[in-house]
């Protein structure tokens, strides 16, 4: 009962996400409790001791793009996720969801204001990612610059930044960044679509869209969620079935104690 009370809540969750951006649906398994200890237990017939609960873990499955023709909306097909800083804290959380904007001092930001890290120019001129995730700054894209207003905003699939100012030729302004981790189902769930690295997640590696083994980067678009509401929706009914076997067979149990014990 109590392991399909967890499946239960661990559905809902999912259902209840199921139109939120960059959402990565949870998986439950499960384990026979101590089935293993028994001397019996290599046998065919042998009666399971019941189950518990032995991960949640997290599903990379890709979510559908859905086209919002918004040139800050960004969606990732393939390994990675954008790297945010929280203002607060600094502290460094991970995401799928693209839905960003500017902010009035020109950061790229998510729509709770963490600011979305990216490589700096070197020389003025696009670098490649050197070192770990502390050599990433803010992405910060003036509004304007020398009297002059921005015209245009340019992100190639690469995640190369460059805006053009009044008439002027297109500058360079940063190179967004992903992260891919070598156990992606072992990030901690943070909500609002954000993951933490934990020990579990494994080794954390940073680099560019369409570099090897990263994600492309598509820009007008958001990945929705990896939910599909009708699996759930049967995993849920499964769950409810397991629950209510679960209770009759202790409420019979109960009621053969009783009459036994009168």
């Amino acid at each position: 009962m109590s392991s399909a009370m967890h499946e239960l809540s661990v559905i809902s969750n999912n259902v209840s996400n199921a139109n939120s951006n960059g959402f990565k649906k949870s998986l439950v398994a499960f384990s026979d409790f101590a089935g293993g200890l028994l001397p019996d237990a290599v046998e065919s017939v042998s009666s399971g001791m019941g189950s518990f609960v032995e991960q949640t873990r997290i599903s990379d499955g890709q979510g559908a793009v859905l086209s919002t023709e918004n040139i800050t909306d960004m969606a990732l097909i393939g390994n990675g996720f954008f790297a945010i800083q929280n203002v607060s804290d600094n502290s460094v959380s991970f995401t799928r969801n693209g839905a960003f904007g500017l902010d009035e001092n020109g950061f790229l930001t998510t729509g709770d204001n963490h600011r979305v890290l990216g490589a700096p120019l070197v020389d003025g001129a696009f670098a490649p990612v050197a070192g770990g995730i502390e050599t990433l700054f803010p992405i910060q894209i003036p509004t304007q610059q020398e009297d002059a207003v921005m015209s245009e905003l340019q992100i190639s699939k690469d995640g190369k930044i460059s805006a053009r100012y009044g008439e002027q030729n297109l500058t360079p302004i940063s190179s967004l960044t992903l992260g891919i981790f070598s156990n992606p189902t072992g990030l901690k769930e943070l909500g609002n679509a954000r993951f933490s690295a934990t020990e579990k997640s494994g080794l954390l590696t940073l680099g560019s869209p369409l570099s090897a083994g990263f994600a492309e980067l598509r820009t007008g678009g958001l990945e929705q969620s990896n939910v599909n509401v009708t699996d759930e929706l049967t995993a849920m009914i499964k769950a409810q079935q397991q629950f209510n076997g679960s209770a009759r067979l202790m409420q019979a149990n109960s009621d053969m104690v009783e009459k036994l014990t009168r």
